[in-house]
Protein backbone atom coordinates (compact mmCIF):
# COMPACT_ATOMS: atom_id res chain seq x y z
CA UNK A 1 0.00 0.00 0.00
CA UNK A 2 1.51 3.58 -1.27
CA UNK A 3 0.74 7.20 0.41
CA UNK A 4 -0.37 8.28 -2.58
CA UNK A 5 -3.07 5.51 -2.62
CA UNK A 6 -3.74 7.31 0.56
CA UNK A 7 -3.87 10.66 -0.62
CA UNK A 8 -5.85 9.76 -3.93
CA UNK A 9 -8.18 7.82 -1.61
CA UNK A 10 -8.79 10.85 0.96
CA UNK A 11 -9.29 13.41 -2.26
CA UNK A 12 -12.26 11.37 -4.25
CA UNK A 13 -13.78 10.45 -0.93
CA UNK A 14 -13.65 14.78 -0.37
CA UNK A 15 -14.54 15.41 -4.00
CA UNK A 16 -17.42 12.35 -4.11
CA UNK A 17 -15.88 12.72 -8.05
CA UNK A 18 -12.70 10.23 -9.47
CA UNK A 19 -13.21 12.79 -12.35
CA UNK A 20 -12.92 15.31 -9.78
CA UNK A 21 -10.15 14.00 -7.64
CA UNK A 22 -7.94 13.32 -11.50
CA UNK A 23 -8.31 16.77 -12.26
CA UNK A 24 -7.13 17.66 -8.71
CA UNK A 25 -3.70 15.98 -9.12
CA UNK A 26 -3.91 16.74 -12.66
CA UNK A 27 -3.66 12.71 -13.99
CA UNK A 28 -6.12 11.42 -16.25
CA UNK A 29 -9.34 9.86 -14.86
CA UNK A 30 -8.11 6.34 -15.47
CA UNK A 31 -4.99 6.63 -13.52
CA UNK A 32 -6.95 7.61 -10.28
CA UNK A 33 -9.60 5.07 -11.13
CA UNK A 34 -7.11 2.18 -11.23
CA UNK A 35 -5.53 3.66 -8.73
CA UNK A 36 -8.66 2.90 -6.47
CA UNK A 37 -9.22 -0.15 -7.72
CA UNK A 38 -5.47 -1.35 -6.45
CA UNK A 39 -5.97 -0.10 -3.10
CA UNK A 40 -9.28 -1.81 -2.62
CA UNK A 41 -7.38 -5.46 -4.30
CA UNK A 42 -4.77 -4.76 -1.70
CA UNK A 43 -7.65 -4.31 1.31
CA UNK A 44 -9.00 -8.08 0.23
CA UNK A 45 -11.20 -6.93 -2.20
CA UNK A 46 -13.19 -4.58 -0.32
CA UNK A 47 -15.51 -1.78 -1.61
CA UNK A 48 -14.78 1.43 -0.66
CA UNK A 49 -17.35 3.44 -2.47
CA UNK A 50 -21.00 3.18 -4.02
CA UNK A 51 -21.22 4.52 -7.23
CA UNK A 52 -24.45 6.25 -8.63
CA UNK A 53 -25.27 8.36 -11.62
CA UNK A 54 -21.58 9.08 -12.29
CA UNK A 55 -20.93 10.12 -9.11
CA UNK A 56 -19.05 8.10 -5.89
CA UNK A 57 -20.35 7.83 -2.46
CA UNK A 58 -18.45 6.36 0.86
CA UNK A 59 -20.21 3.12 1.95
CA UNK A 60 -19.51 1.82 5.51
CA UNK A 61 -16.26 0.44 4.95
CA UNK A 62 -14.83 3.13 3.60
CA UNK A 63 -16.08 5.90 5.93
CA UNK A 64 -14.27 3.60 8.47
CA UNK A 65 -11.35 3.36 6.78
CA UNK A 66 -11.25 7.03 5.71
CA UNK A 67 -11.04 7.44 9.70
CA UNK A 68 -7.80 5.59 9.63
CA UNK A 69 -6.34 7.47 6.60
CA UNK A 70 -7.11 10.77 8.12
CA UNK A 71 -5.77 10.17 10.95
CA UNK A 72 -2.46 8.83 9.37
CA UNK A 73 -2.32 11.42 7.08
CA UNK A 74 -2.58 13.92 9.91
CA UNK A 75 0.50 12.44 11.87
CA UNK A 76 2.74 12.82 9.22
CA UNK A 77 1.79 16.16 7.97
CA UNK A 78 2.15 17.26 11.31
CA UNK A 79 5.71 15.35 11.18
CA UNK A 80 7.06 16.89 8.43
CA UNK A 81 5.84 20.39 9.78
CA UNK A 82 7.75 19.49 13.12
CA UNK A 83 10.96 18.50 10.94
CA UNK A 84 11.08 21.48 9.04
CA UNK A 85 10.83 24.12 11.33
CA UNK A 86 7.16 24.78 10.67
CA UNK A 87 6.09 25.09 14.13
CA UNK A 88 8.16 27.73 14.90
CA UNK A 89 5.08 30.07 13.11
CA UNK A 90 1.66 29.50 14.97
CA UNK A 91 -0.22 29.01 11.71
CA UNK A 92 -2.01 26.26 9.85
CA UNK A 93 -4.80 24.12 10.40
CA UNK A 94 -6.95 24.44 14.01
CA UNK A 95 -9.93 21.30 14.24
CA UNK A 96 -12.13 21.80 17.32
CA UNK A 97 -14.93 19.82 18.30
CA UNK A 98 -17.02 22.46 20.85
CA UNK A 99 -19.79 20.73 22.47
CA UNK A 100 -20.25 22.82 25.23
CA UNK A 101 -19.07 26.56 26.32
CA UNK A 102 -20.01 27.98 22.65
CA UNK A 103 -20.07 31.27 23.88
CA UNK A 104 -16.72 31.67 25.15
CA UNK A 105 -15.37 29.35 22.58
CA UNK A 106 -16.70 31.87 19.60
CA UNK A 107 -16.04 34.84 21.43
CA UNK A 108 -12.36 33.77 21.54
CA UNK A 109 -11.65 32.90 18.02
CA UNK A 110 -11.67 36.59 16.32
CA UNK A 111 -9.35 37.46 18.88
CA UNK A 112 -7.06 34.70 18.42
CA UNK A 113 -7.21 35.54 14.92
CA UNK A 114 -6.26 39.09 15.60
CA UNK A 115 -3.01 38.07 17.18
CA UNK A 116 -2.33 34.94 14.73
CA UNK A 117 -4.01 35.69 11.74
CA UNK A 118 -2.33 32.73 9.34
CA UNK A 119 -4.43 30.15 11.88
CA UNK A 120 -7.34 28.68 9.79
CA UNK A 121 -10.06 27.31 12.45
CA UNK A 122 -12.59 24.49 11.55
CA UNK A 123 -15.02 23.43 13.87
CA UNK A 124 -17.76 20.89 14.86
CA UNK A 125 -20.25 20.88 17.35
CA UNK A 126 -22.83 18.12 18.06
CA UNK A 127 -23.15 15.50 20.91
CA UNK A 128 -23.19 12.64 18.61
CA UNK A 129 -19.82 12.25 16.78
CA UNK A 130 -17.74 9.36 18.33
CA UNK A 131 -15.03 10.02 15.39
CA UNK A 132 -12.71 12.29 17.85
CA UNK A 133 -9.73 11.47 16.61
CA UNK A 134 -9.78 13.85 13.65
CA UNK A 135 -10.12 17.43 16.51
CA UNK A 136 -6.64 18.64 17.69
CA UNK A 137 -8.90 20.19 20.77
CA UNK A 138 -12.53 18.98 21.95
CA UNK A 139 -14.23 21.22 24.35
CA UNK A 140 -16.91 18.85 26.15
CA UNK A 141 -18.18 18.31 29.75
CA UNK A 142 -17.56 14.52 28.58
CA UNK A 143 -13.70 13.32 29.49
CA UNK A 144 -14.22 9.49 27.99
CA UNK A 145 -13.53 9.35 24.46
CA UNK A 146 -11.45 6.70 22.32
CA UNK A 147 -8.65 8.74 21.50
CA UNK A 148 -9.20 12.57 23.49
CA UNK A 149 -7.08 10.60 26.23
CA UNK A 150 -5.84 13.64 27.66
CA UNK A 151 -7.45 17.14 29.56
CA UNK A 152 -7.69 20.27 31.57
CA UNK A 153 -10.36 21.66 33.48
CA UNK A 154 -11.78 24.64 31.69
CA UNK A 155 -14.79 25.95 33.62
CA UNK A 156 -17.11 25.34 37.00
CA UNK A 157 -19.94 26.91 36.63
CA UNK A 158 -23.60 26.53 38.50
CA UNK A 159 -26.89 25.57 36.96
CA UNK A 160 -29.99 27.86 37.04
CA UNK A 161 -33.49 27.33 35.95
CA UNK A 162 -34.55 29.40 33.48
CA UNK A 163 -38.21 29.90 32.96
CA UNK A 164 -40.61 32.26 30.80
CA UNK A 165 -41.53 35.42 33.29
CA UNK A 166 -45.11 33.91 32.85
CA UNK A 167 -44.34 30.43 34.05
CA UNK A 168 -45.42 29.50 37.93
CA UNK A 169 -42.09 29.20 39.01
CA UNK A 170 -40.75 32.53 37.75
CA UNK A 171 -42.11 34.27 41.02
CA UNK A 172 -39.63 32.21 42.91
CA UNK A 173 -36.46 33.70 44.07
CA UNK A 174 -34.47 29.72 44.43
CA UNK A 175 -35.74 26.34 43.37
CA UNK A 176 -34.96 22.98 44.07
CA UNK A 177 -34.52 20.06 42.23
CA UNK A 178 -37.88 18.66 43.38
CA UNK A 179 -40.01 21.85 42.00
CA UNK A 180 -39.00 20.09 38.63
CA UNK A 181 -41.40 17.38 39.49
CA UNK A 182 -44.20 17.67 36.90
CA UNK A 183 -42.74 20.46 35.19
CA UNK A 184 -42.09 20.42 31.24
CA UNK A 185 -38.47 20.93 30.02
CA UNK A 186 -36.20 21.01 27.39
CA UNK A 187 -33.14 20.06 27.66
CA UNK A 188 -30.03 18.82 25.56
CA UNK A 189 -29.75 15.31 24.18
CA UNK A 190 -29.45 12.61 25.94
CA UNK A 191 -25.76 12.15 25.42
CA UNK A 192 -24.71 15.09 27.17
CA UNK A 193 -23.53 15.99 30.52
CA UNK A 194 -25.62 18.43 31.36
CA UNK A 195 -29.07 15.95 30.32
CA UNK A 196 -27.61 13.25 32.51
CA UNK A 197 -27.47 15.73 35.48
CA UNK A 198 -30.85 16.74 34.86
CA UNK A 199 -31.91 13.27 35.42
CA UNK A 200 -29.70 12.33 37.87
CA UNK A 201 -30.84 14.71 40.08
CA UNK A 202 -34.22 14.14 39.61
CA UNK A 203 -34.09 10.43 40.07
CA UNK A 204 -32.07 11.15 43.43
CA UNK A 205 -35.72 13.28 44.66
CA UNK A 206 -37.84 10.02 43.34
CA UNK A 207 -38.93 11.28 39.97
CA UNK A 208 -38.03 10.99 36.43
CA UNK A 209 -38.45 14.66 34.83
CA UNK A 210 -40.62 15.17 31.87
CA UNK A 211 -38.29 16.51 28.89
CA UNK A 212 -40.72 16.51 25.64
CA UNK A 213 -38.40 18.60 24.03
CA UNK A 214 -34.71 17.83 23.04
CA UNK A 215 -33.07 20.07 21.41
CA UNK A 216 -28.88 20.13 20.36
CA UNK A 217 -28.56 23.68 19.84
CA UNK A 218 -28.64 26.20 23.04
CA UNK A 219 -30.14 29.06 20.61
CA UNK A 220 -33.16 27.25 20.02
CA UNK A 221 -33.29 25.65 23.84
CA UNK A 222 -33.39 29.91 24.90
CA UNK A 223 -36.09 30.45 22.16
CA UNK A 224 -38.50 27.55 23.04
CA UNK A 225 -37.92 28.79 27.02
CA UNK A 226 -38.85 32.55 25.88
CA UNK A 227 -42.04 30.80 23.99
CA UNK A 228 -42.90 29.28 27.91
CA UNK A 229 -42.94 25.71 25.79
CA UNK A 230 -41.13 24.30 29.39
CA UNK A 231 -38.33 25.21 31.22
CA UNK A 232 -34.31 24.69 30.72
CA UNK A 233 -31.84 23.86 33.42
CA UNK A 234 -28.15 25.88 32.01
CA UNK A 235 -25.16 26.96 32.61
CA UNK A 236 -25.08 29.82 34.41
CA UNK A 237 -21.87 31.64 32.82
CA UNK A 238 -21.53 30.20 29.17
CA UNK A 239 -25.60 31.02 28.66
CA UNK A 240 -25.18 34.39 30.59
CA UNK A 241 -26.56 37.53 28.69
CA UNK A 242 -28.02 35.11 25.91
CA UNK A 243 -31.76 35.02 26.89
CA UNK A 244 -34.09 36.99 26.09
CA UNK A 245 -35.90 39.94 27.84
CA UNK A 246 -39.22 37.46 29.31
CA UNK A 247 -37.07 34.50 31.06
CA UNK A 248 -36.27 34.59 34.51
CA UNK A 249 -33.18 33.24 35.67
CA UNK A 250 -33.65 31.27 38.94
CA UNK A 251 -30.60 29.93 41.02
CA UNK A 252 -31.07 26.46 42.20
CA UNK A 253 -30.65 25.85 46.10
CA UNK A 254 -28.57 22.75 45.77
CA UNK A 255 -25.08 23.61 46.09
CA UNK A 256 -24.35 20.00 43.59
CA UNK A 257 -26.00 21.43 40.75
CA UNK A 258 -23.37 22.20 38.89
CA UNK A 259 -21.50 21.43 35.94
CA UNK A 260 -17.54 21.45 34.86
CA UNK A 261 -16.08 21.66 31.04
CA UNK A 262 -12.90 20.21 29.87
CA UNK A 263 -10.30 21.16 26.92
CA UNK A 264 -9.08 17.88 25.41
CA UNK A 265 -6.74 16.39 23.20
CA UNK A 266 -4.90 13.01 21.84
CA UNK A 267 -2.00 12.79 24.52
CA UNK A 268 -0.33 10.30 21.83
CA UNK A 269 -0.33 12.62 19.05
CA UNK A 270 1.47 15.38 18.30
CA UNK A 271 -0.15 18.64 19.32
CA UNK A 272 0.29 21.39 16.68
CA UNK A 273 1.64 25.06 18.01
CA UNK A 274 -1.64 26.53 17.47
CA UNK A 275 -4.00 24.17 18.91
CA UNK A 276 -1.35 24.77 22.00
CA UNK A 277 -1.49 28.69 21.87
CA UNK A 278 -5.44 28.40 21.45
CA UNK A 279 -5.96 26.18 24.49
CA UNK A 280 -3.56 28.74 26.77
CA UNK A 281 -6.16 31.24 25.15
CA UNK A 282 -9.20 29.94 26.05
CA UNK A 283 -7.68 29.13 30.02
CA UNK A 284 -6.76 32.46 30.39
CA UNK A 285 -10.47 33.99 29.18
CA UNK A 286 -11.55 31.33 31.31
CA UNK A 287 -10.54 32.61 34.41
CA UNK A 288 -11.56 36.04 33.95
CA UNK A 289 -14.80 34.37 33.67
CA UNK A 290 -15.23 32.78 36.82
CA UNK A 291 -13.96 36.24 38.71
Amino acid sequence: MELLQLRYFQTVAKLGSITGAANFYRIPQSSMSQTIQRLERELGDAKLFDRRNGRVFLNDQGKLFLEYVNRILEDLDSGVRVVMGAETEIAGPLRLKVMENHRLVLTCIPHFLELYPNVQFSISHGYCEERDACYDLCISSHTEFRQLTAYVPLLKENLILAVHEEHPLAVRETVSVSDLRGQKLIATPEQSVLHKIIVSRCQQQGFTPQIPIICDDPYFIRKYVSENLGAAVAPEISWKGRFRKNTRLIPFAEKDMEISSYILWNKNRHLPLAAVKFQEYLLKEADKLKK
